[in-house]
C-alpha cells in the first residue's frame, strides 16, 4: 500500500485484511485482486509501515513488479529509448527460467505484474505463458502494445485464456496519416484488428477480462483528433479511452512533439526554459522495482542504462538483493538527498506540473 496516501491506505486495510481484497489503479487502469492470501495481505501491510516510517531497509517484499518480456520493438517512435542511438542496451528475449526465477522467489508475495518496459511485449512469443504462470498464483497481469501483433483470433483466444487482467493499446490518431507521424512503421489498420480481435475472444470465452484501454499519448500532430480517437474507441468496444501527456528523456527531439495546448502539457516554462518543480518522491525503489530482460533488478523502469544496478536474478536470493547496499543506498538518496541517482535529472515524471494521464474515460465497465 506504499503506493497511497496513509488516509486511502487505512480505508482499505479493513477489506484487504478480512476479505483478501484489494482494488487500486495502475496508470487508472482498475486492477481488482481478490482472495489474496494471507502472505500477500501482509506483505501488503508491512509496505504501508515501511512507507509511513520511511525505511529505507524493507520489511516487505515488493507487491508490485515491472518485468520487461523483451526491449526489442518492431517500430522506431522518436521519443521512446527502446530503438535510441544513446542507448548502449543489449537487446534480448527474457527466457522462461529467468521468469519462472522470478515467481519462485516473489510469487507469494505479489498482487500484479506489470509485463512490459521499452519494447514491445508480444514480440517474446513466451508471453502468453508467463501471463498464465501468473495467472495460476493469483497474480494480475497488466502489459501495453503497439497492437500490430494478435494477428489471429487464435492468438487473441490464447491471451485471453491465459488470464491477462488488463492491457494498454496504444492509438495516437484515427486516421494512418496521423497515427504514423509517431508510430513510425506501424499500421492503424493491425492495431484496430488487434483490438477488435481482443473483444471477439472475450465475447467467445464470455470473459469480462482483459480489460482493453485505448490510449493516445497527446502531441501537438494529434491534439486536434481526440475526439476521434474517443469515437474510434466506442467503435472497437474497449473498456476505457485515456489521454497521456508525451515525455521523454530523448529531450533534444522533445520540442517536434510536445503539444502546443497548455493544458495537455507536462511541464511548465518560463523564459525559454522549463520551470524546476519540487523533487518527487518516487515510490518505485520502495514498492514496484523493475527487471529487465536479462535478469538485472533496477529500482526504477526509467534506469535504461543500468546506472543503480540492485542485483541480478540467479546470481542471488532476490530478498539479498532488496535489501543489498545498493538498493538501501538509493532509497536514502530519495527520501533524505541531496543528491540523487542521475538517471532521476532525466526521469520524464520530474519538473511536471500534472500527472501523466491527463484524461481516462470508462466506455464499458468490468461489470458489462
Amino acid at each position: 500500500m506504499s503506493w497511497m496516501n496513509t488516509k486511502e491506505a487505512i480505508s482499505k486495510t479493513p477489506q484487504l485484511l478480512f476479505a483478501g481484497n484489494f482494488f487500486y489503479d495502475v496508470d487508472n487502469v482498475p486492477l481488482r485482486a481478490s482472495n489474496l492470501t494471507w502472505r500477500k495481505r501482509i506483505n501488503l501491510v508491512k509496505c504501508g509501515f515501511d512507507t509511513a516510517l520511511k525505511k529505507t531497509r524493507l520489511w516487505s517484499m515488493p507487491p508490485t513488479i515491472q518485468i520487461e518480456p523483451t526491449n526489442l520493438c518492431n517500430l522506431a517512435c522518436p521519443l521512446c529509448p527502446a530503438h535510441s542511438s544513446e542507448s548502449g542496451s543489449k537487446k534480448g528475449m527474457m527466457s522462461m527460467e529467468t521468469f519462472h526465477a522470478i515467481l519462485d522467489e516473489l510469487g507469494d508475495f505479489l498482487v500484479s505484474a506489470i509485463l512490459y518496459n521499452a519494447g514491445e511485449p508480444f514480440m517474446n512469443k513466451n508471453l502468453p505463458k508467463m501471463i498464465a504462470a501468473c495467472t495460476a498464483r493469483n497474480i494480475l497481469t497488466l502489459t501495453s502494445t503497439n497492437g500490430q501483433y494478435l494477428q489471429t483470433l487464435e492468438e487473441a483466444l490464447e491471451v485471453v485464456d491465459a488470464g491477462l487482467t488488463a492491457v494498454i493499446i496504444a492509438m495516437d490518431g484515427s486516421t494512418q496519416e496521423i497515427y504514423q507521424i509517431y508510430r513510425k512503421g506501424g499500421d492503424i489498420e493491425k492495431v484496430k484488428r488487434c483490438t477488435a480481435l481482443i473483444e471477439e475472444a472475450k465475447i467467445i470465452r464470455k470473459s469480462p477480462f482483459p480489460y482493453t484501454n485505448l490510449r493516445a499519448v497527446v502531441m501537438q500532430q494529434n491534439q486536434d483528433d481526440l475526439p476521434n480517437i474517443a469515437k474510434l474507441a466506442r467503435e472497437l468496444g474497449v473498456n476505457m479511452v485515456s489521454y497521456k501527456t508525451v515525455g521523454t528523456y530523448l529531450f533534444e527531439d522533445y520540442a517536434k512533439y510536445e503539444t502546443t495546448r497548455k493544458e495537455f502539457n507536462r511541464y511548465e516554462y518560463a523564459d525559454g526554459k522549463r520551470r524546476a518543480q519540487t523533487l518527487i518522491q518516487c515510490p518505485y525503489p520502495f514498492r514496484q522495482p523493475s527487471i529487465f530482460w536479462d535478469g538485472t533488478v533496477v529500482g526504477c523502469q526509467r534506469d535504461y542504462e543500468k546506472e543503480e544496478v540492485f542485483g541480478k536474478i540467479g546470481e542471488q536470493p532476490f530478498a539479498q538483493i532488496w535489501n543489498g547496499l545498493k538498493a538501501r543506498e538509493i532509497r536514502r538518496m530519495i527520501r533524505f538527498g541531496p543528491k540523487r541517482p542521475a538517471f532521476c535529472a532525466r526521469c520524464r515524471c520530474q519538473d511536471r506540473i500534472r500527472e501523466n494521464i491527463i484524461s481516462a474515460k470508462e466506455l464499458r465497465p468490468v461489470s458489462d
